[in-house]
């Protein structure tokens, strides 16, 4: 008598939850303000020995550092709100009030190199 097989199959299943998003929002902005920070740093020093060229490459450094600063208020900003989503309605309206501030300021100071 032969013996019958049996075919199993597995099957994977992945659940994304809040925090792994969260997770993958703060790796990416770090990983990606590194990259443009360390490229801006770069073009900094070639600016520093290239003679008309130096002041555009200064504009793509601020715009570099930018792109950087709004990297890094992803890879802040979504922690933070996961950190008082939890707390009173005061805590969320100092949270916005704070963010708002914040990407002004990065915003405004970057400005200047610029333009």
């Amino acid at each position: 008598m032969a013996k019958k097989t049996q075919k199993t199959t597995t099957t994977r299943r992945t659940v994304i939850t809040n925090g792994d998003i969260v997770r993958l929002c703060a790796f990416w902005g770090m990983a990606v303000a590194a990259v443009l920070y360390l490229v801006s740093g770069l073009i900094n020093l070639i600016a520093k020995y290239t003679g008309g060229l130096g002041e555009t490459l200064q504009r793509v450094v601020g715009i570099f550092s930018l792109l950087g600063n709004i990297a890094i208020i992803v890879a802040i900003a979504l922690p933070a709100y996961s950190y008082v989503v939890g707390k009173g309605h005061t805590w969320r309206v100092v949270y916005w009030i704070l963010l708002g501030v914040f990407v002004l300021g990065v915003v405004f100071g970057a400005i200047p190199s610029i333009v």
